[in-house]
């Protein structure tokens, strides 16, 4: 909270609607929360903090009204955004990563993935933003990611790519204001001249400079002479701060650690595989193979006697499997193998200080809270015991780092799904698999009850008494578990066993699979197909949520991949002791340029933050005002990059829905209207006494009318759906109305004439609905526009 914490004077004065705001959210007063924000400025950033303290207190009280209180907020935000990005996406953008003072300089991204606003995140504006952030300052717009890729293979190439100025493109076109804004605040006109320089698309550098010409006299402007060894050198020079460029984005890390990732994992594969000796004289007995092939098996001499374990006795031939003969240290490729993870090591410990926190004990917690994060320390951990291991003099130990490093090798196989999660079809199945995972715990909780309540029972039918062991576990889960796989290896044991015990056991064989094959496995199915069709909708806003820790992870690692990143880690060393210890400015400098490498935040001027503010103030009004006339509904996802595809009868079905509240809006409406005329009419009566006359003619009641409106939008309808002609649809409604009517004049006592009335009404109405029946068909295609693709 403190993060988000702004200072309450600002310019000498007091915001109050913003500290009254930012109470009245504290203190949980929903309306004048609203009411206050509707004032304030910055309706994004407030909007997003609001959400944020919302879903804070709800975790903490258990409350769902806060988590629909922030959900709330969260759709006012998006909603205001929505309109942004369709005004100006250039601005827009600008927006979203410009520093705030009025709230601690904190972003509009900062604050929604804060909150967890992934409907904010999935925007399409949002996504924009990380995507320049992803490619760095490459121009994405213009190369495709196969050049991209060709580029990381070959270097040379990525020298004559098209880059951007900025880590963020942005343009300064902010015209679209003025039509914005104009009603709500009117700005200083301009001459023509810089009105036209101000719509160009300029970068700032530009815009520097044409503001000093503007400003400044009439000076003559000297023009230099420039040769063919400046202009060759300058064609280098900017071609290798290309190539920096390129190796800088976070894309570019991205894939050189993909491709490290897999020759690290190679690598370990070959070391657990073919070079992994022991140290030392071990006996084979001890943690030898399950099988060894006569092919594998070396004859050694008493001439090989210094170089394998076990063979001293020089007067005799012996068979020893590969694998165990002994070496005088290790090999290369493991020596290779463990400098690869200790500059691993050095990565983490680099995320873990880098991580943005009020204490050191806050930076941990949030570390951790990483899963990946978790498998990494694990992975790690688990190879330094495996190394140490094998290192000590005993034949257990080794047996033991054999089997740690392999158990670490699948773990560093795991880690490899984190890589793709950038992919934008692998991502969201990753979100699935961690939910099934949970939903697997559970199901493996009642299913080893079953195992265990069926192994050992049967276990002792068939084997009877034993002694004890602590391989009877195993061997009791061995008769149970792969019977639901269909390996019935416990019944050929007690098949033609016909005794008591025989028949015992086949009665718990059939239930146990009765049970477990047929209901425990489909009700697995049926759990992972629930959770399924329950993340369907969100999974992609979720995963792009997640990718924004992706590109931000990215985006602070070191450009060469490990084992090359300890250059880099050698050189942000030498560099930070530098800065420290030596107090000159261009190593200041340097020092300040490398910590602000990774930084996408953008302070931009008075002029254009005024001008963003003004857009923002004058949509959140607008937003507001639909708010309240909505009545607070939660509007439907907008803008996303794959939009949902509804079909036409959904489309329609929507519209008559909406069509019937409408009705019944006006039916409420006419209701009291006719209550008033009442009272009116009775007011009068008492008035002017037996004057005043009432009209023989006969009124429809508000029933009446709307019975009256409604089969006429279902009879409009059904023609609609069916395609078939109004006239035929109107005979099956015929009865169904009459009798409506009937029935509705059965308690006034008046049913012949009445009766009488509507048959005449009705078909006035069906031979006047044939002659119009075109033009009604022209109006119900108007009133539902096809959908545009």
């Amino acid at each position: 909270m403190t993060r988000f914490r702004s200072t309450a004077y600002c310019n000498g004065h007091i915001d109050i609607d913003k500290e009254l705001f930012l109470w009245s959210v504290i203190e949980g007063r929903r309306d004048f929360a609203l009411l206050f924000w509707s004032r304030g400025k910055n309706k994004i950033c407030a909007a997003l903090i609001a959400a944020l303290i919302y879903r804070k207190r709800a975790r903490r009280d258990n409350d769902a009204s806060y988590n629909e209180s922030a959900d709330e907020f969260e759709n006012l935000a998006v909603q205001i955004l929505d309109k942004f990005y369709q005004s100006s996406e250039h601005a827009c953008t600008q927006a979203i990563i410009r520093e705030i003072p009025a709230f601690g300089n904190v972003t509009w991204l900062q604050v929604a993935v804060a909150a967890e606003a992934k409907q904010f995140i999935a925007q399409r504006a949002v996504q924009d933003v990380l995507n320049n952030i992803w490619y760095g300052c490459i121009d994405h717009h213009r190369v495709l990611n196969f050049t991209i890729v060709f580029s990381t293979i070959n270097l040379w190439y990525s020298g004559f790519l098209p880059y951007e100025k900025e880590l963020v493109a942005t343009n300064d076109d902010i015209s679209f204001v003025e039509n914005r804004t104009s009603s709500k605040q009117k700005l200083s006109k301009e001459s023509h001249e810089k009105r036209r320089l101000l719509n160009r698309k300029k970068d700032i550098v530009s815009m520097q400079l044409l503001q000093v010409s503007t400003d400044g006299s009439n000076s003559p402007v000297d023009f230099v002479d420039v040769g063919c060894w400046e202009n060759t050198r300058t064609k280098v020079s900017d071609y290798f701060v290309n190539i920096k460029t390129f190796l800088s984005a976070p894309y570019v890390k991205y894939l050189y650690n993909l491709y490290f990732h897999v020759l690290f994992l190679l690598l370990f594969s070959y070391v657990i595989l073919c070079d992994f000796f022991p140290l030392y004289n071990f006996p084979m007995d001890k943690c030898g193979v399950f099988t060894v092939p006569a092919n594998r098996n070396i004859s050694v001499t008493d001439n090989d006697s210094d170089q394998m374990a076990g063979s001293r006795n020089n007067s005799s031939r012996k068979s020893i499997p590969y694998g165990f003969q002994q070496r005088s240290r290790p090999a290369d490729s493991e020596i290779l193998l463990a400098i690869w993870v200790m500059t691993l090591l050095f990565e983490e410990i680099r995320q873990l200080f880098s991580t943005e926190a009020q204490s050191k004990r806050n930076a941990i917690t949030a570390y951790f809270k990483i899963f990946w994060n978790k498998l990494d320390v694990l992975a790690i951990v688990l190879f330094f015991i495996g190394f140490t291991l094998r290192f000590v003099p005993i034949s257990e130990c080794f047996c033991a780092a054999r089997i740690v490093l392999s158990v670490d090798l699948t773990i560093w196989f795991m880690r490899s799904l984190d890589i793709f999660a950038a992919v934008k079809r692998l991502g969201p199945k990753l979100v699935m698999i961690g939910e099934m995972v949970h939903d697997l715990k559970f199901f493996m909780l009642m299913l080893i009850v079953f195992i265990l309540a069926f192994g050992v029972s049967s276990y002792s039918l068939i084997y009877g008494v034993q002694k004890f062991s602590w391989h009877l576990p195993r061997e009791i889960v061995n008769l149970a578990y792969w019977q639901i796989f269909g390996e019935l290896n416990a019944l050929e044991t007690f098949e033609h066993n016909y005794k008591a015990n025989g028949y015992a056991a086949f009665i718990l064989l059939v239930a146990y699979m009765a049970v477990v094959s047929i209901l425990l496995v489909n009700l697995l199915i049926a759990m992972f197909s629930n959770t399924f069709d329950r993340l369907q909708t969100d999974t992609d806003r979720i995963w792009k949520f997640q990718r924004y820790s992706l590109v931000c992870e990215y985006l602070s690692r070191p450009s060469l991949p490990p084992p090359l990143i300890l250059v880099s880690h050698f050189w942000r060393f030498i560099l930070y002791t530098s800065a420290r210890c030596i107090r000159s400015q261009c190593i200041q400098n340097k020092y300040r340029e490398h910590s602000s490498r990774t930084k996408y935040k953008k302070r931009l001027n008075e002029k254009l933050t005024s001008i963003i503010e003004i857009a923002e103030d004058a949509l959140g009004d607008e937003v507001f005002y639909n708010h309240l006339k909505e009545g607070r509904k939660l509007v439907d996802e907008v803008d996303l990059d794959e939009e949902r595809v509804n079909s036409p009868h959904d489309t329609m079905f929507a519209k008559i829905r909406t069509l019937e509240n409408r009705i019944q809006t006006m039916n409420n409406q006419q209701a009291h209207m006719f209550e008033y005329l009442e009272c009116l009419m009775d007011g009068l009566k008492s008035i002017g006494g037996d004057r005043i006359r009432t009209p023989e003619g006969r009124r429809f009641d508000p029933d009446e009318a709307c019975t009256y409106i409604c089969m006429r939008t279902l009879i409009i309808s059904i023609s609609f759906i069916t395609e078939k002609k109004e006239t035929n649809i109107l005979l099956e409604a015929k009865k169904c109305f009459v009798y409506i009517q009937i029935v509705d004049d059965s308690s006034t006592g008046n049913q012949p004439k009445q009766a009488y009335r509507r048959e005449s009404n009705f078909a006035e109405y069906r031979s006047r609905s044939s002659s119009l029946f075109d033009d009604q068909q022209t109006q119900m295609l108007n009133f539902f526009p096809p959908r545009k693709n």
